[in-house]
Order: structure tokens, then C-alpha cells, then sequence
């Protein structure tokens, strides 16, 4: 496991875990969160992203910042499930250590337009390795730039999808990965304050001032 973190004291920190196959856009996800709030004219790169036949990242990765007034680890994780990379034992137990903590939300990143048959069974499969997550999951959605529907929409035309959005207590938010306006981190941060109150901090202060 790889990790970088900020310089400075730090309290109790909030892990936001990623988890979901290869090539939905986990990493790239982890990205946005990590530079929203940031004018910067090339956002950093956190952690690796681009095209690629085989998984780009092989173990977790995390990065802890300062965000919103509390410390916050935001936790990137290989693709648990392609056969022809098997993922190292330890990096299974890794990750079960961070969906243990008492502080933290997970992530199941699904991209928009390319839901597989194996990612019907992708939340149960999770769920044998790591024990139940769904209670403290959100399904984050990518490319939403690409979606020419309404997101309910396209979730109740798929059944598979719909069961495991229903599982997840019918919480999901949609990124547009081309998109540099942090609004779609604030709303993605405060959907997490509302159903997980472990978020909120009594020194958080407006979640950013930018557009």
C-alpha cells in the first residue's frame, strides 16, 4: 500500500473508499475529489489514470488531505475481481481494515452507459470479501456527460442496476469526469453529512467558496 498525506496534525480522519472494477473510473474519480476546490490550470494527478487493457492500479493507494475542515483519506483500490490479475492477499486485507473503520463512506463507482453482466453481481461479490457494506455505500456514477437520460431513468430501465442501487438505500450521485466546477464534489460530500453524520465536524465550515 502506497500512501501520501498532507503535512500537519491531524484528528480523526474520514476515509472515503473507492471500489468497483477496472476501467469505470475509480482513480480518475479519486482525482476529482481530491483537486475540487483547487484553481489549478492542469488539475493534479493524484493517482494514475489513463486508458488501459489491464488495471492501471494494482494496490490501494491512499492520499489524506485536509478537506471541510476535517482530515479526510481518500482511498483508491484495484479491481478485486479480474482473474487475469489476481490482487496480492494483502491488498484484500488492506482494504477490509478501511471499510472497518467506524469513520467512512464508500464509493462503488459504476460508469454510465457501460454496466457489464459481471457488475450485476459486483456489490454481492464485494460483500463476501469485505462483509456488508451496502449501509454505508453510495453508487457513484462517471461520465455522466455522456448520459442523454434522466439518471432514474436509466436505473429503472436495468434491473440488475436498480437492485443494487435499492441495496444501497437508493443512494447515488453522478460525476462528469470532463467537468471542472466543484459543485459535484460539494453535492457528493454533503449527500455523505446527511446519511453518515461521522462526516460532519463541529469545525466544518462552508464546503467551498468557488463555483
Amino acid at each position: 500500500m502506497s500512501s501520501a498525506t498532507c503535512s500537519g496534525g491531524r484528528g480523526n480522519v474520514f476515509n472515503i473508499i473507492l471500489l468497483g472494477n477496472s476501467g469505470t473510473g475509480k482513480s480518475a474519480s479519486g482525482n476529482t475529489l481530491l483537486n475540487a476546490g483547487k484553481h489549478q490550470s492542469r488539475p493534479a494527478q493524484h493517482f494514475f489514470s489513463y486508458p488501459s487493457s489491464t488495471p492501471v492500479t494494482t494496490k490501494c493507494q491512499e492520499i489524506t488531505v485536509k478537506m471541510f475542515g476535517r482530515w479526510v483519506s481518500v482511498v483508491d483500490t484495484p479491481d478485486f475481481f479480474y482473474e487475469d490479475q489476481p490482487v496480492d492477499e494483502e491488498e484484500i486485507k488492506v482494504c477490509k481494515q478501511y471499510c472497518k473503520s467506524r469513520q467512512h463512506v464508500i464509493l462503488l463507482v459504476i460508469q454510465l452507459g457501460r454496466f457489464t453482466d459481471g457488475e450485476a453481481v459486483i456489490l454481492e461479490k464485494l460483500e463476501n470479501k469485505f462483509g456488508r457494506i451496502s449501509d454505508r455505500t453510495i453508487i457513484l456514477f462517471t461520465h455522466g456527460e455522456n448520459l442523454h437520460c434522466d439518471v432514474k431513468q436509466f436505473i429503472g430501465e436495468r434491473i440488475h442496476l436498480k437492485r443494487i442501487v435499492e441495496a444501497c438505500g437508493d443512494r447515488y450521485h453522478v460525476f462528469k469526469n470532463t467537468s471542472k466546477n466543484s459543485r459535484q464534489v460539494k453535492e457528493l460530500i454533503e449527500t455523505s453529512e446527511h446519511m453518515f453524520p461521522g462526516f460532519r465536524t463541529k469545525k466544518s465550515f462552508p464546503l467551498f467558496c468557488c463555483g
